[in-house]
């Protein structure tokens, strides 16, 4: 498990609401998989209330936190927050104008998303859903790294494009 701990995800924070609940989750397993339609995936635990909600309802928002976000993103992962509205109440979020769904403030970015698809994985269930708008902010993104949170740091690294011979410093890079 410790080499796949490696894989670097970006950490969000998953809201659905039906029946006049909501609800929040941190999910490190979340990614955009098809860009034609915009379809992300996230994992979930199958007893999670957000399947229930976002199954519920036919939607969800996908919350991507920023390097600012950590306490953020513990909170939501704690099991002895408050159920319900009361787990939003202390934190800076707004009602989606369209959906009702709970968008956090100051996130990198908001994405509602339409249910399309679940799968059981394993011991998670893979929760899909076909963005249908987005927006958002500025900032760097919070990631999951080696079971721990960081704030990331982004430069431009050298990259090489078109199909060349495999020489020199890039031979040794693919090695």
């Amino acid at each position: 498990m410790g080499a796949a701990l490696r894989l670097t995800t970006g950490v969000t924070v998953l809201t659905a609401r039906a029946d006049g609940r909501v609800h929040g989750s941190t999910v490190s397993a979340a990614g955009l998989v098809s860009r034609n339609p915009p379809v992300v995936a996230a994992g979930l635990r199958p007893d999670s209330a957000l399947l229930e909600l976002a199954y519920g309802s036919g939607r969800f928002a996908v919350n991507v936190l920023s390097g600012r976000q950590a306490l953020l993103a513990d909170w939501f992962a704690d099991p002895e927050r408050p159920l319900g509205a009361a787990q939003f109440e202390p934190l800076g979020w707004a009602p989606d104008p369209e959906t009702g769904l709970p968008l956090l403030g100051h996130a990198l970015a908001h994405l509602i998303c339409r249910v399309s698809g679940r799968f059981t994985v394993g011991d998670h269930e893979l929760l899909l859903g076909t963005v249908e708008s987005g927006r958002h902010g500025s900032g760097t993104p919070l990631i999951s790294f080696e079971g721990a949170l960081h704030g990331a740091e982004f430069h431009e690294v050298p990259r090489r494009r078109g199909r060349r011979g495999v020489t020199g410093a890039l031979a040794v890079a693919l090695d």
